[in-house]
């Protein structure tokens, strides 16, 4: 180093971003939440951590690139996404940011599901909001498939699971 910096704020990372946020935690209780506390705990450990701030960074750094054609001009219109967004959408998926106020035939799952998953998605988008866009369409999309049982059938198999396939991104 060429010298010292001392005006910055040390990295906000390597935090619980749950338990660090009274607010939050007050928030949680008192809409009863409290008994998914350890849980929430756990997620704010990994998403407060530095390998996940490193990740959400990445990922803003490299946004989604629209590939139009192939090297030989052959239509492709695919979007390439870099791996870290993936990662962090497998870590939603895996968490059930995007189905866990579901039961696993679309009906709303009850007790205090809607809290734990706005905590969920309050701690991750500290780390990254782009990934949480497919990740709330596909939890609205539910919602909207109610009115076509038949279609939502067919669909919660592949919605319900917490597996994330980086193909179909």
């Amino acid at each position: 180093a060429t010298h010292d910096v001392l005006n910055q704020s040390p990295p906000f990372e390597d935090i619980d971003f749950f338990a660090a946020d009274a607010p939050l935690v007050a928030a949680v209780a008192a809409n009863g939440g409290a008994p998914a506390s350890a849980e929430l705990s756990d997620f704010g450990k990994h998403w407060g951590s530095a390998v996940m701030a490193e990740r959400g960074r990445v990922a803003n750094e490299n946004t989604p690139k629209l590939r139009s054609f192939d090297a030989r001009g052959n239509r492709r219109d695919e979007v390439e996404f870099h791996p870290a967004y993936h990662e962090l959408m497998a870590h939603s998926a895996h968490a059930g940011v995007h189905n866990s106020t579901w039961t696993a035939d679309g009906k709303p799952a009850g007790g205090a599901a809607e809290v734990v998953r706005a905590a969920k998605f309050y701690i991750a988008s500290q780390v990254e909001t782009g990934h949480l866009c497919p990740i709330t369409m596909t939890r609205a999309s539910v919602a909207a498939l109610a009115s076509q049982p038949d279609i939502l059938a067919k669909t919660m198999p592949v919605i319900g699971t917490r597996a994330y396939d980086p193909s179909f991104a």
